[in-house]
């Protein structure tokens, strides 16, 4: 993702460049730099040859390799899931995550020895404990750009095999534990967007201080004149808090996977020239009309 330099972030947020602050894109992209060692693939277990071996309990922990290290063919795209465990020292943490890194570690370390059970359910698992906006939906990033994700992240990813789960990983996000998955044939959409955040909601800046049952009452009012037949643009620039408001809400392309998964469900199930219902993502709400 001649290139402009990749914006990297938390995996499960990821974003078009033209998306800004407002999506989890499998990761919302804005941390790069993490400090890094060894390769990933030292401390992995593959989903298939150590099923079972729950004998580990250690506190394993990998931080990804230097970019010296990284492999010599780099895929164009990967795809994975996810588990992240977070803790108080987390960039982006939510308000409720309070335990300790070494807390988080062995958590970690726990639900990594759960992935690699035999007949275990890595969606499942996601679902139950990760700390990620991904982990409603298993955990799955969909397919992406090695650069789109930190680091770390991204170099422990490649050295995976397909099926193949890792240890720990840590970013400045808390500790990830991964299942690199095959990439898959993607669907691309364009859209536009208006987005009507509320105080407490993912990113939302100091000067939003309205409510959620607002923000609902606002967007419901916005949509009313989508309905009555106003520019979508015009009304994204006066309604919209998200960066894109002052293009008219516009995102660009974007292959499916990349939004947060409500807004995924809702761009792609939208026909082109259409506009969808409010739809909630852990942002606030949106209005999406898909174009293309």
């Amino acid at each position: 993702m001649s290139k402009p330099a990749p914006t990297r972030g938390l995996p499960g947020h990821r974003l078009p460049p033209s998306a800004g602050w407002c999506f989890v894109p499998a990761i919302l992209l804005v941390v790069a730099g993490c400090v890094a060692d060894q390769a990933a693939s030292t401390n992995s277990k593959s989903a298939n040859s150590k099923k079972g071996d729950t004998s580990d309990n250690s506190q394993t922990v990998s931080k990804g390799s230097q970019d010296d290290n990284r492999p010599q063919e780099v895929p164009s795209e990967l795809n994975a899931a996810h588990i992240l465990i977070m803790h108080n020292q987390s960039a982006r943490k939510p308000p409720h995550v309070n335990r300790t890194k070494e807390e988080a570690l062995t958590r970690a370390n726990e639900v990594a020895a759960k992935a690699r059970q035999e007949d275990a359910d890595f969606a499942a698992l996601a679902r139950e404990y990760s700390d990620g906006p991904s982990g409603a939906d298993g955990g799955n990033l969909g397919n992406f750009e090695p650069d789109a994700m930190v680091g770390p992240f991204s170099d422990a990813t490649m050295r995976l095999k397909i099926g193949e789960i890792s240890a720990p990983i840590e970013t400045d996000f808390g500790y990830h534990i991964i299942l690199r998955k095959e990439p898959q044939i993607v669907l691309k959409a364009s859209a536009k967007h208006i987005l009507v955040m509320y105080e407490g909601s993912m990113r939302a800046p100091g000067t939003i201080t309205r409510t959620k049952v607002e923000a609902r009452a606002r967007i419901e009012e916005c949509l009313k004149r989508v309905r009555a037949g106003e520019e979508f643009e015009d009304l994204a620039r006066e309604y919209s808090d998200g960066p894109t408001s002052i293009r008219g809400g516009d995102l660009g392309e974007f292959k499916q996977g990349m939004m947060a998964p409500a807004f995924d469900k809702a761009t792609f199930e939208c026909e082109v020239g259409k506009t969808t219902e409010i739809v909630e993502t852990p942002f606030g709400f949106h209005i999406i009309y898909r174009y293309k």
